[in-house]
C-alpha cells in the first residue's frame, strides 16, 4: 500500500500533539509534585490515594481530639494540685487553731485566710480552657460553680425561742459569705458579714414573721416558744452550687474506643461525698465565731476531703498515660499513610525532569521532520 504525503503529514501532526500532551503532563507534575493530578492519570493509584486520604483525615480528627483532651485533662490535674494545697492549708490551719492558747482575735485572722481559699478553689473550680469551663461536665459554656444556696440557723446558746427561715430573694445579689444576726435587745438586732466584717444591716426593729432582705438573701425571725432575748445569735450562710452536669466528655481514640477527658465538678469539688466548698465554709464560720469544736470537727472533714481530690487526679493521670500512648500510635499511623501516599501520588523529580528533557527534544526533531516534509510537498505541487 502506497503511503501518500498527506498520511506523513498527518502522522506527524498526530505524533506532535501526543507529545505535546505528554510535555503538558511532565511539566504540570514538576509544577505540582504530584505524579496523579486527576483519577484519569492513574485510575488504580488514584483510588489508593483517595483511600489515604480517607485514613489521613480520620486520622488527624482523631489527634486533634486527643490533643485537646490531654490538654483539659493535664489543665485539670494542675488545678486540682492546688486544689489539694488549699485542703490541706486549710488543715493545717485547724489543727493549729484549734489549741486553747489561741485567741478569738488570731482565729479571726485565721479565717482571713481561709476566706481566701475560698474564693481561690471558686475560682479553680471555675477553670477555662479556650472559653470552655473544664468542670461543667458537657456544659461547657455555664459556670459550674455560683452562689446559689442559703441556710440559717440559730445558735445553740441562744435564751430566746424565735426561729429562722431563709430564702433567696435575688439570685443575681448572692454573695458566698457567711452573717451573724444578733439581738443587742429583745426588740433590735443587727446583720454584720462574717466574711467582710461590715455590718450590712444595723438596728433593726424585730417584727415575728416579717422578712427583711440583705445580699440577696430573704430572712424571717418568726417567735416560737418565746421571743428573742437580748445576745440571741442566727447564722445565715450563702454556699455555692453546681451548674454543670456529672456527663463525660468522651475523646474517639478508634473505632468504638472512647477515653474520658474530663472530670465533672460534682465529683471533686461538691461530691459525691464531701463538699469542699462546704467544709472551707464551715471552717471560716468556726474560726469567726471562735468556735474550738466546729474548728476540730473540721480536720475531720478536710481529711475525708483531700482522698477524694487525690483520686481525682490518680484517674486523670491513668487517663493521660492512655492518650499519650493513643497519640503515639496515630502519630505512626499518620506518618506511615504519608509516605504510602507518598509513593503514588508524588512525582520523582529528576525522573520526570529527564522525560521532560527527552519529550521536548523529540517534539524540535518532530517540528524539524514536519517542516522538511511541509516543503518537498510544496515543491512537488510546483513542479
Amino acid at each position: 500500500m502506497r503511503v501518500t504525503e498527506r498520511q506523513q503529514v498527518d502522522a506527524l501532526v498526530t505524533a506532535l500533539r501526543d507529545l505535546r500532551t505528554n510535555i503538558f503532563d511532565r511539566t504540570e507534575q514538576i509544577a505540582s509534585g504530584k505524579r496523579v493530578n486527576r483519577p484519569s492519570d492513574d485510575p488504580a493509584a488514584a483510588e489508593r490515594i483517595n483511600q489515604f486520604r480517607n485514613v489521613l483525615r480520620t486520622t488527624e480528627h482523631r489527634l486533634a481530639t486527643v490533643n485537646e483532651g490531654v490538654g483539659r485533662l493535664n489543665l485539670s490535674d494542675s488545678v486540682l494540685d492546688r486544689a489539694g494545697n488549699s485542703i490541706q492549708r486549710a488543715k493545717e490551719l485547724a489543727i493549729r487553731m484549734r489549741s486553747d492558747t489561741n485567741t478569738e482575735v488570731e482565729r479571726r485572722n485565721a479565717a482571713q485566710e481561709v476566706q481566701q481559699l475560698i474564693e481561690g478553689l471558686a475560682g479553680i473550680g471555675n477553670t477555662e480552657l479556650n472559653g470552655r469551663f473544664i468542670f461543667a461536665g458537657s456544659q461547657t459554656q455555664t459556670l459550674p460553680f455560683i452562689p446559689g444556696s442559703v441556710s440559717g440557723a440559730a445558735h445553740t446558746g441562744n435564751t430566746g425561742g424565735a426561729t429562722i427561715a431563709t430564702a433567696i430573694a435575688t439570685p443575681t445579689a448572692l454573695q458566698a459569705d457567711g452573717y451573724r444576726i444578733q439581738f443587742t435587745n429583745a426588740t433590735t438586732f443587727d446583720v454584720v458579714n462574717l466574711t467582710s466584717g461590715q455590718t450590712v444591716l444595723g438596728g433593726q426593729t424585730y417584727s415575728s414573721g416579717t422578712p427583711f432582705s440583705f445580699d440577696g438573701v430573704d430572712v424571717t425571725l418568726t417567735t416560737g416558744g418565746s421571743s428573742p432575748a437580748a445576745g440571741d445569735q442566727f447564722s445565715v450562710r450563702v454556699g455555692y452550687v453546681y451548674q454543670g452536669d456529672g456527663a463525660a466528655i468522651d475523646v474517639e481514640i478508634g473505632d468504638g474506643q472512647t477515653v474520658t477527658s474530663n472530670v465533672a465538678g460534682n465529683q471533686v469539688f461538691s461530691g459525691p461525698s464531701s463538699d469542699l466548698f462546704q467544709n472551707l465554709q464551715d471552717f471560716h464560720q468556726a474560726l469567726v465565731t471562735n468556735d474550738v469544736t466546729g474548728i476540730a470537727s473540721a480536720i475531720g472533714q478536710f481529711d475525708q476531703t483531700l482522698p477524694q481530690v487525690t483520686d481525682a487526679r490518680a484517674s486523670i493521670g491513668a487517663r493521660v498515660n492512655r492518650l499519650d500512648t493513643v497519640k503515639e500510635s496515630l502519630d505512626l499511623v499518620s506518618a506511615n499513610t504519608q509516605t504510602l501516599r507518598s509513593s503514588f501520588e508524588d512525582a520523582d523529580f529528576a525522573k520526570v525532569a529527564s522525560e521532560l528533557t527527552s519529550l521536548q527534544g523529540t517534539l524540535e526533531a518532530s517540528l524539524a521532520t514536519l517542516s522538511r516534509q511541509f516543503e518537498t510537498s510544496l515543491l512537488n505541487f510546483i513542479r
